[in-house]
Formats: structure tokens, C-alpha cells, sequence
């Protein structure tokens, strides 16, 4: 080639035409779309995943606290009254251990009651109550749980009752509550035989539980639904019929 001879005109660099221009908007576009959608997903996964920690941990500490309490259904401040001696007819009934287990348009109503006796472990604590603290004259020792208001857990005390579970975060659905129930008989107890028909003799000791369900969802997000399920054995057994 001359020295200052120009290139011919096929050997000029070449741009991008604008079919390539406009192929290579198209490529980076999905690139973009396609990480865009990844965000989201995983924007909405944890979102989710969020809820659904929180409705599990919000069911598992109300049924915690149901299990807590209702495990003392029964207790009396003197428990050493309803043991039978020789020189008594008969021993002292317990005023609290009727446990009772309904239903309404909301699923399962459950209530029962306690002795809320004095702290024992005070120092200044009688440590033998009398009989009144076993008599049930107030209403603050009647509890229970059922569902109102649209989905709010509540818990009574006394006669009003009061929220258990927040309505602005759970909302729950279902409260199922079955009762489960074996007879023990004590007739090896009796001194006596029992009278023939006799439907009060022998005595039998009731042990009691019950299986409890709890569901709830998200209140912003109805799909994100939970339902814990545990159990619980009342301590106090409840003793039916007598020895003659």
C-alpha cells in the first residue's frame, strides 16, 4: 500500500446497526426482568417466612399459658381436708373440681377454677389455711378460655374476659378442646363391702386430660395459618362416690 493512500471504503470501522441495538435492549431488559423477579420472590419468601415464625410463636405461648393454668383446674388451699380419716363420716369435697367443657358457634368453651390461696413461701404465710380458703366465696378463682370478638382468645378471670391472643396480629380460627377420661376404681379401699346396686359404691378416681387444639393465621396474610396441638393432665383428680 502507498504511503497516504486512503483506505477503500468497505474497510471503515462499523457501529452497531440498529437491529443489534435494539437485540441488545431486549437481552439486558430479561436480564433485569429476571433479577427483579428473584428479588421478589425471596422479598416475598422471607415476608412469609416471617409470618409464619411469628403465628407459630404467638400459638405456642398462648397454649403455654392455657397449659400452665389449667393445670392448677382443681387446687385447693387445703388439700389435706379431702382425705377420709376414721373419726370423719366422710372427707371434705373439693368446691373446685368441677371442670366444665362446652361448645358454641366458635369451637370449644372451657372453664374451671382454682383456690387462689395465700403465697406459702412468704414467711409471714399461715402454713395450715382453714376451711374458708377451700370454699370458693369469690369469684376472681373462676377461669376459662374461649373464642369472641371475630377470633380473640380470651381468658376469664373472675367475671370478665379478658383478651389473650392480639387481634391486630393472630387472628384465631378454631379452639377444640376434647376431653379424655379414666376411671379408676378404688374399692380395695373400702373397709366395707358396697351395698348390691348401690351406684355411689365403690368410689373411683376420674383422671382427667385434655387434648387441645389451637389455630390462628396471619392477619395480613390468611394463608399463612398454624395449628398447635398439646395436652394436658389436671393434677388434681377428681374422686366420685363414697365407701359406706
Amino acid at each position: 500500500m502507498l504511503i497516504g493512500q486512503r483506505p477503500p471504503a468497505c474497510a471503515k470501522v462499523r457501529g452497531f446497526s440498529l437491529i443489534e441495538l435494539m437485540v441488545g435492549i431486549a437481552v439486558g431488559m430479561i436480564v433485569v426482568a429476571g433479577a427483579s423477579l428473584m428479588m421478589t420472590n425471596q422479598i416475598s419468601d422471607h415476608r412469609r417466612l416471617t409470618l409464619e415464625t411469628q403465628v407459630q410463636q404467638d400459638l405456642r405461648a398462648t397454649a403455654d399459658l392455657m397449659l400452665r393454668d389449667l393445670r392448677r383446674a382443681g387446687s385447693r388451699a387445703a388439700p389435706q381436708n379431702g382425705i377420709w380419716a376414721p373419726s370423719a363420716a366422710a372427707a371434705a369435697s373439693n368446691a373446685y373440681a368441677d371442670i366444665n367443657l362446652a361448645a358454641d358457634q366458635d369451637g370449644s368453651v372451657l372453664q374451671y377454677s382454682y383456690s387462689r390461696h395465700q403465697d406459702r413461701s412468704r414467711p409471714d404465710a399461715d402454713p395450715f389455711p382453714d376451711s374458708e380458703d377451700d370454699a370458693m366465696t369469690s369469684s376472681t378463682e373462676r377461669f376459662g378460655f374461649k373464642i369472641e370478638d371475630g377470633g380473640i382468645l380470651k381468658f376469664r378471670i373472675g367475671d370478665r374476659w379478658q383478651p389473650l391472643t392480639d387481634k391486630g396480629v393472630l387472628v384465631i380460627t378454631a379452639f377444640n378442646v376434647v376431653l379424655a377420661e379414666q376411671q379408676v376404681a378404688l374399692g380395695d379401699l373400702c373397709s366395707q363391702p358396697c351395698p348390691v346396686g348401690s351406684t355411689t359404691c365403690p368410689p373411683s378416681q376420674q383422671v382427667r386430660r385434655y387434648d387441645i387444639s389451637l389455630t390462628g393465621h396471619a392477619v395480613h396474610d390468611i394463608k399463612v395459618e398454624r395449628t398447635i396441638k398439646v395436652t394436658s393432665r389436671v393434677r388434681n383428680d377428681q374422686i366420685v362416690g363414697a365407701c359406706p
